[in-house]
């Protein structure tokens, strides 16, 4: 899997993508982004909706965060 560079785009437009995609995911289903930094705003709403996360560290600077439905 290939994360989306959302790193290029202006707050709050990478939260609503995720948001969006998340709502989409279906049960087993993994996706990635990888961000300029921690989304610290964004882990309660993700936690809400029983998603799971984890986070590695970028190659070329940023987080991958790495999202979940069970």
């Amino acid at each position: 899997m290939t994360p989306r560079d959302l790193r290029h785009l202006a707050p709050p437009e990478p939260m609503e993508i995720i948001l969006d995609a998340a709502e989409q995911m279906q049960s087993g289903d993994t996706l990635a982004w990888v961000l300029p930094h921690h989304p610290s705003p964004l882990l309660p709403m993700l936690e809400r909706d029983g998603l799971q996360y984890r986070f590695e560290l970028a190659g070329d600077g940023g987080v991958v965060l790495f999202l979940t439905r069970p």
